[in-house]
């Protein structure tokens, strides 16, 4: 009796399993044997289960991509353009900061000078009987110093208008939506991080 129960288990498994390959047939899919190394085994299979899953079956290339862990889409030429214009715009950035830092000790460096001139400028005020020479001579150049500053402070603040409308662009960059906006988000997060 145990083994009558054990034919109609069989059978019925076996009926299971004609049904499944049948399905599998009529959308195209048929089991083939390949001959490959035994640790690509389990790729294999993967790839296979990406690709015959019933709800949103996987591309035969799509599905390997996944199982061999490149999750991205091939790359183009617009996405290599994109590429090139991110470094480029990653130099920029840098090259600004970097004015930006020299133009801050510019200005650092002359508002001390001006400081310095200045005391000396109010130290030859108070011994008017070494000369008016000299006192003309400083205030000239206290004046040529404040000049100079303040053209360095415009340029340290363009700069700096620049590098912010530098890191707009590329936080707008970064909302891109789909795989651009992840490229941009990868590429900038050394630059710009979130």
């Amino acid at each position: 009796m145990s083994r009558v129960t054990t034919d109609s288990e069989e059978s019925s498994g076996q009926r299971r399993n004609k049904r499944y390959r049948q399905n599998l047939a009529e959308r195209g899919i048929k089991p083939f044997q390949v001959m490959a190394p035994e640790e690509t085994k389990d790729l294999f299979r993967k790839a296979a289960s990406l690709m015959t899953r019933d709800d949103d079956p996987l591309e035969p290339r799509a599905a390997f991509r996944v199982v061999g862990g490149a999750n991205e889409p091939e790359q183009h030429e617009p996405f290599a353009t994109l590429l090139i214009e991110l470094e480029a715009v990653r130099s920029r950035i840098a090259e600004m900061e970097g004015m930006s830092e020299q133009r801050q000790v510019e200005v650092e460096a002359l508002k001390s000078r001006e400081m310095a001139l200045q005391a000396e400028r109010d130290a030859a005020r108070a011994a008017e009987a070494e000369g008016q020479a000299k006192i003309n001579a400083v205030t000239v150049e206290a004046k040529e110093a404040a000049t100079a500053a303040q053209e360095a402070q415009e340029r340290a603040t363009k700069a700096i208008q620049r590098a912010e409308k530098a890191e707009t662009a590329i936080r707008q960059a970064k909302t891109l939506p789909g795989l651009k906006g992840r490229l941009v988000r990868w590429l900038a997060g050394d630059v710009l991080p979130d």
